[in-house]
């Protein structure tokens, strides 16, 4: 990862509001979060490096806790219409992948968790809750 210990921090810091609001929390650790849009997180431009698109959230259930760790604070789970900038073809469902300030950064982090991007987007967060 690139740039000023301070943009790190910046980045991180907002992942972690995007992925705690977003991915929801369970009482349970092991249980994968449950989807939803965030409430933290101003709307902003971020760069989403997708893993996988799926019409149901459950269908990520498998994914989200293999990329919990791998992925961490970038790790984001959420309906496909909380993003604009998305590929024309994803329309609906659910996205899951990381969340960076830098095209490079997303890629990145999919890559370092032993996942293949099926996409790359700049991508404006549209979901408040």
């Amino acid at each position: 990862m690139s740039g000023s210990p301070h943009r790190r921090a910046a980045a991180a810091a907002l992942s972690v509001g995007l992925v705690l609001t977003a991915c929801g929390r369970s009482s349970d650790p092991s249980d994968p979060p449950v989807p939803r849009p965030s409430r933290s997180a101003a709307p902003g431009d971020r760069w989403l490096a997708a893993v996988e698109v799926a019409p149901l959230a459950d269908d990520l259930d498998a994914m989200t806790a293999r990329l919990r760790e791998p992925l961490g604070e970038s790790l984001v789970v959420s309906p496909a219409d909380c993003f604009r900038g998305l590929p024309a073809e994803v329309d609906d469902g659910y996205v899951i992948g990381a969340l960076a300030s830098s095209r490079e950064e997303a890629q990145e982090l999919v890559a370092d968790a032993g996942e293949t991007v099926l996409f790359a987007a700049s991508v404006t967060i549209l979901c408040t809750d």
